[in-house]
């Protein structure tokens, strides 16, 4: 990240994502990465037009696909999620 945005411990976090899915041509061939637009968090840029050279360490699938499920990780400690809006553009 180009900043540490944290906040403090038990403090409410917010976070932006602008999330591009890979594409794939009729044949199954993928054409393009996947990319993260935009990640603001806590108000602060620390990502933009981030190339992702693969699924993530905890993707359902070890091989990129079209669309999948969008999980929401919280096995490092306590944690609690709210208000959470999806919006496909």
């Amino acid at each position: 990240p180009r900043v540490n945005a944290s906040r403090r411990p038990g403090d409410w976090q917010e976070y932006d994502i602008i999330f591009r899915a890979p594409k794939f041509d009729a044949d199954g061939n993928k054409t393009r990465n996947a990319c993260f637009e935009k990640v603001v968090w806590n108000g602060e840029v620390i990502h933009e037009n981030v190339e992702l050279l693969g699924p993530t360490r905890g993707s359902m699938t070890s091989e990129d696909v079209p669309r999948g499920p969008l999980r929401l990780q919280g096995d490092h400690g306590p944690v609690a999620y709210r208000n959470v809006r999806l919006k496909e553009l």
